[in-house]
């Protein structure tokens, strides 16, 4: 699998980010432009280099479709939701924001802990229960990632966040055949 063009303009973007001092970038892709495939394949070098990463999801189907990216990519992971049983030997995570919250006893226990922290649907990060996670792990980096850099309370996203990277416009990627219009 591949990175397109403009994913790989955004991983670049990132590692600059980065490099530059950054702490804690937002990726802002929009819907069908690839946001959880370009972080499985930031989680994949992490890995690689043998960093932990932790991707933080809140709904079921997130844990899935990134399971099942990070699968398709080759990397071992586990899963800290309901019903999965923990392997703290991956150096790659994911979890449900509400279950970690409520796991960070035996996390701690198996001596776990991330130098990458991947908030999906950042936009949630000023969240109650996400900024748990993140202020549990203050150390750790952080790689938001979000269509809608948004929130509908008005609170602002550079609380969590230094820098942001965006991607490509809808618009851009119809043109590019990339989204069907």
């Amino acid at each position: 699998m591949q990175l397109r063009d403009y994913q790989q303009t955004a991983v670049d973007d990132l590692r600059s980010a980065f490099g530059n001092g950054s702490r804690a970038p937002l990726l802002v892709l929009p819907t069908g432009g690839g946001k959880t495939f370009v972080f499985c394949y930031i989680a994949s070098n992490a890995a690689n280099r043998g960093n932990k990463t932790l991707i933080l999801v809140h709904r079921q189907e997130l844990l899935r479709q990134t399971s099942d990216s990070l699968t398709a990519l080759g990397v071992r992971h586990g899963l800290i939701a309901p019903g999965a049983s923990p392997r703290f030997g991956e150096l790659v995570q994911v979890a449900s924001v509400q279950t970690i919250v409520r796991r960070f006893d035996q996390i701690q226990s198996a001596g776990w802990s991330p130098d990458l922290i991947v908030p999906d649907e950042a936009h949630h990060a000023t969240a109650g229960t996400w900024r748990q996670v993140l202020d549990r792990w203050r150390s750790a980096r952080i790689l938001g990632v979000t269509a809608t850099p948004c929130r509908m309370d008005g609170s602002g996203l550079g609380e969590v966040f230094d820098a942001m990277i965006e991607g490509p416009q809808i618009a851009d990627l119809i043109d590019a055949g990339h989204l069907s219009p």
